[in-house]
């Protein structure tokens, strides 16, 4: 027979003081703050260029639907539709007259009038339809072919309509 207080008997755990306190010492905590700033440091450039890049490639898709929307009114108007670029933005107008131009509140109507967010700009020395900032569609589906051309800090889009007004986007 066993005796209870043979040391290979029983699995009796010790308790230790309550006054003892289990952390991490203050060097312990240092080195995990270190080896964060570390990793920050490399971390932090990359994101910030995704988030770039992600700004102009959302404001270079809604142009692309914009320009979709546009295409689609001028075939249920009958009529022409135009967007007219600005370096910080566009501004998309039933073109009533036909001249290119948004002559409000006479004759044309504005349908949407878009600010990109901040950082994107429209590059417009290498934005150009047929010598115009101004693409139009008519109301037989076709366009006034060029190419619109967004930048972001180093990155850039370019927004394409064909004379079919196929429109495609692209990174340069």
């Amino acid at each position: 027979m066993l005796k209870a207080n043979n040391k290979y008997c029983c699995a009796i755990k010790r308790r230790e003081p309550a006054n003892r306190l289990h952390g991490l010492t203050l060097m312990e905590v240092l080195v995990v703050i270190f080896l964060i700033a570390i990793t920050s440091a490399f971390a932090v450039p990359g994101i910030m260029k995704w988030r770039e890049a992600g700004k102009l490639r959302g404001a270079a898709e809604n142009l692309k639907g914009d320009l979709e929307l546009a295409k689609l009114r001028a075939i249920q108007e009958n009529g022409a539709v135009a967007v007219q670029f600005s370096t910080d933005g566009y501004t998309i107008f039933i073109d009533i007259d036909k001249n290119d131009t948004p002559d409000l509140p006479v004759s044309d109507s504005v349908l949407k009038s878009i600010t990109l967010p901040p950082g994107v700009k429209i590059d417009t020395a290498r934005t150009s339809f047929g010598g115009s900032l101004v693409t139009n569609f008519s109301g037989r589906g076709t366009a006034r072919n060029g190419t619109c051309t967004m930048v972001s800090k180093g990155n850039e889009k370019a927004i394409t309509v064909s004379t079919f007004a196929v429109i495609t986007v692209k990174s340069i």
